[in-house]
């Protein structure tokens, strides 16, 4: 039976996003909110809700792409932990030490590679993370500052290139244009029109090329950065690292570091996951490379190429004799052991998400919008509301399946524009992996803590200020769209413009507010050569 929660079904997102700022306790954030939602469904029962909520928390873990997520992280944990003890980091370091000689080069780098890695948001986030989390430690760049460049490449840049983010979001587009009507154009021509108009992405990954180019800072990552240069801490004192390599494993095994054990096994991760995205598409019978992945399994591919990775960090280690097999089993462990921090959260974020969809309380944002809006308001409106879903419950694709069907018909109802209705998926997309971004209750923002070594709050209360920052040029840049209808080809160069002076404002103000001289680094850095 159908139960109308109303504005109720804000309150379990809110209790856990407002205890986690305030406690910087995720799980008992996060299970408090679990639990604020099972007592208000079980009707304010707390026996009730208690069971509730353990019901919703073993129908995360048992959902069958949820746990396979959760098998990935754990084998991805063992695939880090081989190359760990194998040297590998090791080897990457004393490489990276020769080559990459400055902060804004191991940043730049970083930023590149996400681009680069761009057929799925998740494998994006462990790759960079598991390239330049030592080389950014070499170069004293904060955690902080590391865990903001994977979370703002990977699901911006898959949402642009082949992967199967666009795959879901052809699938949309074609849900919208059903519902609308709109005839004679094909979904994946109709996908092609909404990019122009996904603009928080676009300004998101322009905005970490300039800020990790100019070495520009503001908000508490100014603060981050500040203490990794002049303290050496890459994380804070009191920060619980969502991935202590170093603490967890020890010490590598005393041998002779070698590269190969460090490429090899990510690049058997790559191939092997491509191939899963290609076998379960339907191989050679699949069709065209669009078909393949909209029919393809991600979680099943991503599952195989994380297993392939571990399982060649096992033969390496045993193959070289560098290990026995007892000690190979050993590392296998403690590299499971290193995620399950990760994966109680991802669990609880899960089940968190399940609930306010039990709530329906994206139904209840939704309906809260005027019958009758001028067309002038309905990308802001659209791109806040994105924002706002995301956010709340967490999730980008969920927001995405709710509000696409529902902007497309909107907008072709008020305009008959079929270039302009389309366009409006792009704002969709826009606001909804804003709010993934920013969530605490995010996959992949946990993942970015992960793969980064941060601490989850960390890189949370560091990300929100610069998403924010590109969000707000979006938000502008959609009002003038509605207002003035102005190209794409107008909007996102006056955006990145406002951008980067918007950078220098607050880099300068928040120099001045926390009393850090810009001549610092270079003095530190001065004295460091002599």
């Amino acid at each position: 039976m159908y139960m109308d929660y109303g504005w109720l079904a804000i309150i379990p997102p809110l209790v856990a996003i407002v205890l986690a700022f305030v406690t910087k306790r995720v799980l008992i954030s996060l299970f408090l909110g679990v639990f604020s939602g099972g007592l208000i469904i079980s009707g304010w029962n707390p026996f009730s809700g208690a069971a509730y909520s353990l019901s919703a928390i073993v129908g995360s873990i048992t959902d069958e792409w949820n746990a396979s997520l959760l098998l990935f992280n754990l084998l991805m944990g063992s695939g880090v932990a081989f190359i760990w003890r194998l040297g590998g980091s090791e080897a990457l370091t004393t490489w990276a030490r020769k080559r990459i000689k400055s902060r804004k080069a191991a940043g730049v780098g970083a930023w590149l590679l996400g681009i680069i890695v761009f057929f799925n948001d998740y494998v994006n986030a462990a790759i960079v993370g598991n390239v330049f989390r030592d080389i950014s430690e070499e170069q004293k760049i904060s955690s902080e500052r590391l865990s903001y460049i994977l979370d703002s490449t990977a699901a911006p840049v898959a949402t642009f290139f082949i992967s199967d983010w666009i795959a879901f979001q052809i699938g949309m587009v074609k849900a919208g244009m059903d519902t609308a009507g709109i005839t004679g154009i094909s979904s994946f021509q109709g996908y092609l029109y909404s990019i122009p108009l996904n603009l928080y992405c676009i300004f998101a990954v322009l905005f970490v090329g300039m800020l990790v180019i100019t070495g520009r800072d503001f908000g508490p990552m100014l603060k981050a950065e500040h203490r990794a240069v002049t303290e050496g801490k890459i994380v804070r004192d009191g920060a619980k690292p969502m991935l202590d390599v170093n603490y967890e494993l020890g010490e590598p095994k005393d041998t002779k570091p070698m590269l190969i054990t460090f490429f090899l096994p990510l690049i058997v991760l790559v191939g092997v996951t491509l191939f899963g995205f290609w076998f379960t598409g339907g191989g050679p019978e699949g069709g065209s490379l669009m078909d393949i992945l909209g029919a393809s399994d991600p979680a099943k591919a991503l599952l195989w190429g994380a297993f392939a990775m571990t399982l060649t960090g096992i033969v390496m280690a045993i193959s070289t004799k560098i290990m026995n097999l007892a000690e190979a089993m050993d590392t296998f462990i403690d590299g499971l052991k290193l995620m399950l921090l990760a994966c109680a959260i991802l669990v609880l974020a899960w089940s968190l998400g399940s609930i306010t969809g039990e709530m329906d309380l994206a139904g209840f944002i939704v309906n809260s919008l005027p019958q009758s809006l001028p067309f002038v308001f309905v990308p802001v409106t659209i791109f806040l509301l994105g924002m706002l879903i995301s956010f709340a419950t967490g999730t980008s694709w969920g927001t995405m399946t709710i509000l696409t069907p529902i902007a497309i018909p909107l907008a072709y109802t008020l305009t008959n524009d079929v270039y302009l209705s389309l366009a409006m998926a792009g704002v969709v997309f826009s606001g909804a992996i804003f709010g993934d971004h920013c969530s605490p209750i995010s996959d992949t923002t946990v993942l970015a803590s992960i793969f980064s070594g941060a601490d989850h709050i960390d890189h949370v209360t560091t990300q929100v200020p610069y998403a924010l920052t590109a969000a707000g040029v979006a938000l502008l840049m959609y009002l003038l769209f509605g207002l003035f209808e102005l190209t794409p080809w107008i909007l996102i160069p006056l955006g990145v413009i406002i951008l980067f002076g918007l950078m220098y404002v607050l880099s300068n103000h928040s120099r001045r507010k926390y009393g850090i001289n810009p001549k610092t680094k270079r003095k530190i850095k001065k004295a460091k050569s002599n």
